[in-house]
């Protein structure tokens, strides 16, 4: 009998379970690289620009563009205009003449033009650089408060995500502090852990999983503060913008429909359910379908976990516990919306981070190697793969670190589950061996 089929399965096991191959230092080696590549690709770019655009004709930081166009309109007067794609892209291509840079339309709540408005106070390289440096720094602390080892200030700065979020000018950094800041405070400061999480109205597909997780994890402080932050900023909005600002983006987001139908904003750039069932060719109601069903799937298995890391506080610690809570949290926030793109994963990061303290807690279990291996580099070829291949697979490494985070957070839960499952699949097998024909043999031979 040939054994050599079970030779590869059990090497392949070895090498996916256990990862013995990644150790300490062929991280800190592959950390390296993708430095060097992301940072060094970016940094050629900014070399050879010119006076704000890089090799191709485009602006640096592109999608900075259109932040920088609605603060000069709200400057100017003309804030109903923000949400009118036509006169908004005027003001784009004022600032780089003759250039076309697709449909760079402000899709974006009045919540969000609140931060862009000072943006256009001064030129559109030192408003970008000025910008990425605020929201990179405050990223980069929240991290570095949750892993202030020597050592992880390579992983840190080398994380895909943090390039991409500077590469692109977009807002994934400054969504990606909120979440950080209050995975950080939400144990000692639960009220401004809520601010911060509140603040995400300014983009608030990726809020969708916050109150439920705070409501099952009974953070009601957290929760208090969370509904100042987010009343405080509609308000604040609807104060300075008026009625029109709010019907504008109203209107804009039926057009965001169009966008994405039309291909300005292809399935391939997405990192949602929905992208990964389009690139499939699935019909839209089957997308759809899929993305309801992954949504509500998460939410629950969100909910539950902060319920449950509530009752373990003894065993880990109240800093572990709330932290494991917003992990949880953004865990489940890759799969609450459509729309999803590479950028608004930076904040992964943190959920990574508390893995990485329970391993060195109590040493590493099976897959987890491998899964964080793959969520880190994952995200600096997210697109390009997806272009190449027409295959999503974002949704399929979210799924696998929330499930690694699931079997921390509970681990009973998961070996219960385990052996139901393993006791259903043998009694399966065995009644297929029974009802499998038999082969007999008789005068004329073998008779099934």
């Amino acid at each position: 009998m040939d054994r050599r089929p079970k030779r590869l399965k059990a090497a392949l096991g070895r090498a996916l379970l256990q990862a013995d191959w990644l150790n300490r230092g062929r991280a800190l080696a592959y950390c390296r690289i993708l430095g060097v590549y992301g940072w060094g690709l970016f940094l050629s770019i900014i070399v050879v620009s010119h006076w704000g655009t890089d090799f191709e004709g485009q602006p640096i930081c592109a999608d900075f563009v259109s932040f920088w166009a609605a603060s000069r309109q709200v400057l100017q007067g003309h804030v109903a205009e923000v949400y009118d794609s036509a006169k908004h892209h005027l003001v784009e291509l004022s600032a780089f003449p003759g250039l076309s840079f697709g449909n760079f339309a402000f899709y974006y709540p009045p919540t969000f033009l609140l931060v862009c408005v000072p943006l256009a106070l001064v030129p559109y390289r030192l408003s970008v650089a000025l910008f990425l440096i605020l929201t990179g720094t405050l990223f980069v602390r929240a991290l570095r408060w949750l892993l202030p080892q020597r050592w992880a200030l390579l992983p840190i700065l080398a994380f895909p995500g943090l390039v991409i979020g500077v590469a692109n000018g977009q807002n994934g950094l400054l969504t990606g502090s909120l979440f950080g800041w209050a995975m950080v405070l939400l144990a000692e400061h639960p009220f401004v852990a809520g601010l911060c999480l509140g603040g995400l109205v300014i983009k608030p597909q990726l809020l969708v999983a916050a109150p439920v997780v705070l409501l099952c994890a009974r953070r009601w402080r957290a929760v208090a503060g969370g509904i100042c932050s987010g009343l405080g900023l509609i308000a604040a909005s609807w104060l300075a913008f008026g009625a029109s600002g709010w019907n504008g983006f109203l209107r804009m987001s039926h057009e965001a429909q169009g966008a994405f139908s039309h291909g300005y904003v292809q399935s391939w750039k997405m990192q949602s359910v929905f992208a990964a069932a389009h690139l499939l060719h699935a019909p839209a109601w089957l997308a759809y379908g899929a993305q309801i069903t992954a949504a509500v799937s998460a939410l629950s298995l969100a909910g539950w976990l902060a319920a449950h890391l509530r009752r373990r506080v003894a065993e880990l610690g109240e800093r572990a516990v709330a932290s494991g809570q917003v992990a949880v949290m953004i865990a489940a926030m890759p799969f609450c919306s459509p729309f999803l793109l590479d950028y608004d994963l930076a904040c992964l990061a943190f959920p990574m981070g508390w893995l990485l303290l329970q391993a060195q807690r109590t040493g590493w279990w099976s897959g987890e190697k491998f899964v964080l291996f793959l969520a880190y580099i994952y995200l600096l070829g997210a697109r390009l793969f997806a272009e190449l291949t027409h295959v999503g697979p974002t949704p399929i490494i979210c799924a696998a670190l929330l499930c690694v985070l699931a079997r921390r957070i509970a681990p009973d839960k998961w070996s219960d589950l385990k052996r139901i499952i393993l006791s259903k699949t043998t009694r399966l097998s065995r009644r297929h061996l029974e009802t499998a024909p038999v082969a007999t043999r008789g005068n004329g031979g073998v008779q099934a």
